[in-house]
């Protein structure tokens, strides 16, 4: 009864994970690394049988399998990070290989040989393994988490500044639709619907595809375009394909961006930070001669930015549940001044005396400029000059009052944000089950720039992303 009782605990509990995430995804998605080889002899005989044995350094999770008839083997579905591999048979030494990096989306081959056992010994071989893989053809490059944490991020966007270095991929790597200049408040990793220059095998930037942990995150409606953009804290790594990557991948025929985030080990890990940056001390360019706040030439626009938050991960059950996660905070303003024609106080004015009850009357009330036209003001009867008849002339409208000018209206729109993560990864049933599940939360707001306060409102966007995994080993081979 209790046997029973735990069976229908542990459904209930997986349910209940796929319910709350509400995504499930192909098993090799996010785990699509691993290793092949074959075993031999001193004289380059295969040794059938052999049981081999590969052992994440980080966090003790195993997975075994056998050598076939022929000595071949290849254990796959396993996530980018340092591995052990141990190769026994029953007459041979030991053979173990440590420290072996394993890229995501590699399959890496060994090659061990096993020596006749005079007495029991282990062969351990300090050797690393050539990084040449010749199960995959494809042209690309893994950017690692030392790189991404090196690196000078535009804006900490792990797109902007990184993924044009891979081969085959060409471009600026910039958000579509124009360069950045400084203090802009939206090349960050809280944007939900961003584009990036990047071209691959001669194909347009509507043809590249974005994954986070193996799930695809380009919008539904309008290829290229990314819904997700991870905090660099929470990536372990960035694999971008050029060229000839797997048929299971081949959505689109462009560049392939992989994001795998960070997983929890069996050790505490984490990460603070706060990135700040002002016009104060960002550098000028040849055009820029004033020094930062001065008015009445060429200087950085005014802007802040402060993004500031941390990561943290660890094992809940020693060798078998991990969990990692964080929050990042962003907090930024610049400075703008809008240039836009707008009404004559005194043209409100006679609208509102004349046709008090009249939609413009109403508008001229509620939704006044922020402040009134300073140059360029122009009368009735010259605006009618301007474009002769094409308005009918109103009735009883003096041609010599002032209808409209242009103004000049400062603004400091703010643009602030969050996301926050969290993964877990479940190791059970002697290593033959594999549960693992991703989260994010992103919210961004921007406050739009109008000539008229009563439109300068907030514009909120939110986005989430989940992913549910559930892995099962039936039998080693």
């Amino acid at each position: 009864m209790r046997s029973c009782w735990r069976a229908r605990k542990r459904i209930t509990e997986l349910l209940a994970l796929l319910c709350f995430f509400g995504i499930a995804s192909p098993a090799t998605a996010q785990f699509n690394s691993g290793f092949e080889g074959t075993v031999n002899d001193p004289s380059g005989a295969a040794i059938p049988s052999a049981k081999i044995t590969v052992i994440n350094q980080a966090t003790n999770v195993t997975k075994t399998t056998v050598s076939s008839e022929s000595g071949t083997f290849r254990v796959s579905a396993l996530e980018g990070g340092t591995y052990r591999i141990t190769v026994e048979s029953p007459g041979f030494n030991i053979w173990t290989q440590q420290d072996i990096l394993l890229e995501s989306n590699q399959t890496k081959t060994v090659y061990p040989v096993l020596s006749v056992r005079a007495q029991a010994t282990t062969v351990e071989v300090k050797a690393a393994v050539a990084a040449v893989q010749t199960a995959k053809s494809d042209t690309s490059r893994e950017i690692d988490e030392r790189t991404i944490d090196d690196a000078p991020l535009l804006g900490r966007n792990i797109y902007t500044s990184i993924i044009q270095l891979a081969p085959g991929i060409t471009g600026s790597g910039l958000p579509r639709g124009g360069a950045l200049g400084s203090g802009s408040a939206n090349n960050d990793s809280f944007e939900q619907e961003p584009a990036y220059a990047i071209n691959a095998a001669g194909q347009r930037q509507e043809s590249n595809e974005y994954q986070v942990d193996g799930t695809s995150v380009v919008s539904a409606s309008r290829d290229g375009v990314v819904n997700l953009t991870p905090e660099p804290d929470f990536v372990q790594a960035i694999r971008v394909s050029g060229a000839n990557f797997s048929a299971s991948k081949g959505r689109y025929s462009g560049a392939l961006v992989q994001v795998y985030t960070k997983p929890g080990t069996n050790e505490l890990h984490g990460s603070l930070s706060e990135f700040h940056t002002d016009n104060a001390i960002t550098g000028r360019t040849i055009f820029q001669t004033c020094p930062p706040g001065s008015t009445g030439c060429h200087a950085v626009p005014v802007f802040r930015r402060n993004e500031f938050g941390g990561s943290l991960g660890g094992p809940i059950i020693r060798n078998k549940l991990f969990v990692f996660g964080g929050l990042f905070i962003l907090r930024s303003s610049n400075a703008t001044t809008q240039v836009a024609a707008v009404e004559t106080p005194q043209f409100a004015q006679w609208v509102k005396q004349n046709y008090p009850n009249g939609i413009a009357s109403a508008f001229f009330t509620q939704a006044a400029p922020a402040s009134a036209p300073t140059a360029g003001i122009l009368t009735v009867s010259q605006l009618e000059g301007l474009t002769p008849g094409h308005y009918p002339t109103p009735a009883n409208l003096p041609p010599d009052l002032p209808a409209a000018g242009t103004g000049f209206f400062p603004q400091s729109p703010t643009h602030n944000a969050y996301q926050w993560h969290v993964r877990g990864d479940y190791n059970f049933n002697g290593d033959r089950d594999r549960l693992f599940a991703d989260w994010f939360n992103n919210y961004s707001d921007q406050l739009q720039t109008d000539p008229r306060s009563i439109y300068r409102v907030k514009v909120p966007n939110h986005g989430v992303f989940g992913k549910f995994d559930w892995v099962h080993t039936f039998s080693p081979t």
